[in-house]
């Protein structure tokens, strides 16, 4: 669990690391300044001693001279590597701020997953994927490869027990280690400004355009030729032979300027992400790892480090053949675009059919970083335990989308038998939300996560829900054609001897009061006879005598609302039994909607 036992505690912590990178920004500031004086004293200085040395011609001023340029140089590499740490200072600094707006439910920079709806039907039922949804609470990556991993953990989940342990484990692993978890977002939070929302692609197409073995015998031959011609120009003073092959090689680069394009796409703004993974995967390699999961991707990024970092170098200098200077000298002396086209295609021959994976590898790293910041941010929540058998036994489970302070928790035990329990309350008295409460929390159990409660036994099983229903213009279906698709859907799940968690909230309301009566009372005798868990919430009180009719298959349990003073008031505690108030028609009463004789 996390270290702190408050969230005070934990947001006390996040506010004193903010506290130190911006005492490290003022000092980076301040440094940044004065090497921006000293970078000017040593251009006039250079200015001034090359100046002495053309009217004097004293050796000192021209070793002054010289010692004022080196001088210039490092001033500048020290300068911007102060710039490149202000800025990796700055992004840290928000991704803490993103952290404490998190918990406060301000909202997260990072994408709320809406694109992973469609993946889903009725996705929306548990509020998996859009603004405020589970994905973006969760969410801590920004490569797709994280993001597609994170999705699928929520849409599918882990089923089998050892590897929802060995998730858990290497979530508790990282949860501790948040100046590794912060190092990761800032390496790619920056890598994602910096490459302009590009990123790289794995394909399956392996095409190599310079294959030929002419192409390596000309990308000596070239240069050589035209280096052996800029020495006659040096000896002889004869630069016919220096102008002929350095404009050969220039032309030569320019017939194979099409292939140079197609590759450069290939390579194309990814250097900053590159780099990036190389670099988060050696800083995994260096830390101690425990966790199964933590030391197979280890062992995984052994080679995809140097490999990665290669390839960064060779994405950047595919970026400066934008510069002309560079292309035409590079072009003419040393046949600079077949050179670079080899070693791509060197790089590609070793190491395509990995780059799957290693991308892979990248995106599993976010997703559990995903979910350890989770854990390391809710010191209220619990690690699951794994059932052998088909049952879920939660004590004060809470929604986990719902800030600490406004939350209400209640206990569950879901098993075989009763298998269904009905639950009835009146309008706003909270059903809705414990479905869902219910549903997130199993959901987030399956992909190594804590949960919202204090303790949490569960068997793994798929989620099915149906729980809001909305017409399809697009598929030029009704309301109430969505809500028997999914229901159909859920029942061909159910009769398998697989068990799952339904989730139903008012079904058939498209329909007349009696034929929604008579179909919902035949649906739950038919998931009576499945072997699944089913928590369905209704208005229709006549249903609640399914409990004395189907062999103890069918529990009631309710949401009750009190009007004390003129107030409507809800606990939103769910006990055993069937809801006896009703509020709608006082609230009718109460906003002059109608008036009761």
């Amino acid at each position: 669990m996390s270290s702190f036992r408050t969230e005070a505690e934990l947001l006390s912590w996040y506010q004193e690391q903010i506290v130190k990178q911006t005492a490290t920004l003022h000092h980076l500031n301040h440094r940044i300044s004065l090497f921006s004086w000293l970078r000017l004293t040593s251009f006039i200085l250079l200015l001034g001693f090359i100046t002495l040395f053309a009217l004097r011609e004293y050796l000192l001023f021209l070793f002054l001279s010289v010692g004022a340029f080196v001088a210039l140089i490092f001033l500048i590499v020290v300068h911007q590597r102060l710039y490149r740490r202000r800025d990796s200072n700055t992004t840290l600094m928000s991704i803490l701020q993103n952290e404490l707006d998190c918990i406060h439910g301000i909202g997260n920079f990072y994408s709320d997953g809406q694109v992973f709806a469609q993946r889903l039907p009725f996705a929306d039922d548990l509020d998996l994927f859009g603004k405020h949804s589970l994905f973006h609470h969760l969410n801590r990556c920004t490569t797709s490869f994280g993001q597609d991993l994170l999705a699928e953990a929520l849409i599918t989940g882990a089923r089998e027990k050892q590897r929802i342990l060995m998730l858990q484990e290497a979530v508790a692993e990282l949860s501790v280690d948040m100046p590794f978890n912060q190092e990761i977002q800032r390496l790619f939070v920056q890598a994602y400004a910096e490459r302009d929302h590009q990123e790289p692609r794995s394909s399956k197409e392996f095409l190599l355009l310079f294959a030929n073995k002419a192409y390596k015998i000309a990308a000596w031959l070239l240069p050589a030729t035209t280096l052996l011609a800029l020495l006659v120009v040096i000896f002889t003073g004869v630069s016919s032979l220096f102008v002929i092959f350095s404009t050969f090689s220039l032309l030569a680069a320019f017939a194979q300027n099409r292939k140079m394009m197609l590759l450069a796409e290939e390579t194309s703004g990814i250097g900053h992400s590159i780099k990036a993974y190389s670099e988060a995967l050696r800083l995994l390699r260096k830390r101690n790892n425990h966790s199964s999961i933590l030391q197979q991707m280890e062992g995984q990024a052994n080679e995809a480090i140097e490999a990665l970092k290669e390839l960064g170098k060779i994405a950047e200098w595919f970026d400066r053949r934008a510069n002309i200077l560079l292309y035409v000298a590079g072009n003419a002396l040393f046949a600079y675009d077949l050179q670079l086209a080899l070693r791509y295609e060197n790089w590609k021959s070793r190491y395509f059919t990995q780059m799957e994976e290693w991308l892979m590898t990248t995106g599993r790293l976010e997703m559990l970083i995903s979910l350890a910041v989770f854990r390391h941010n809710h010191p209220d929540f619990c690690t699951p335990e794994i059932s052998e058998e088909v049952k879920i036994q939660a004590n004060s489970l809470g929604h986990p989308l719902i800030q600490h302070k406004k939350r209400i928790n209640n206990d569950i035990n879901l098993q075989i038998d009763p298998r269904i329990v009905l639950v009835t309350g009146s309008n706003m008295s909270g059903k809705s939300t414990w479905l869902r409460t219910l549903g997130l929390n199993v959901i987030l159990a399956q992909t190594g996560a804590v949960v919202c409660a204090n303790s949490f036994i569960w068997k793994p099983m798929p989620v099915l829900s149906s729980l809001r229903q909305t017409d399809s213009l697009h598929e030029n279906t009704s309301l109430f054609m969505n809500e028997l698709l999914q229901l159909k859907f859920i029942l061909d799940a159910a009769s398998k001897p697989l068990p799952c968690l339904i989730l139903l909230d008012e079904v058939l309301r498209g329909t007349n009061s009696d034929d929604k009566y008579s179909g919902s009372e035949a649906l739950i005798r038919r998931l009576s006879k499945s072997n699944s868990l089913v928590v369905m919430a209704t208005h229709d009180l006549k249903l609640s005598k399914l409990e004395h009719e189907l062999n103890n298959r069918v529990t009631n349990h309710c949401f009750e609302s009190h009007i004390i003073d003129g107030q409507l008031i809800f606990d939103y505690k769910i006990r055993p039994g069937v809801a006896v108030n009703r509020n709608a028609t006082w609230l009718m009463q109460d906003m002059g909607i109608i008036e009761m004789e």
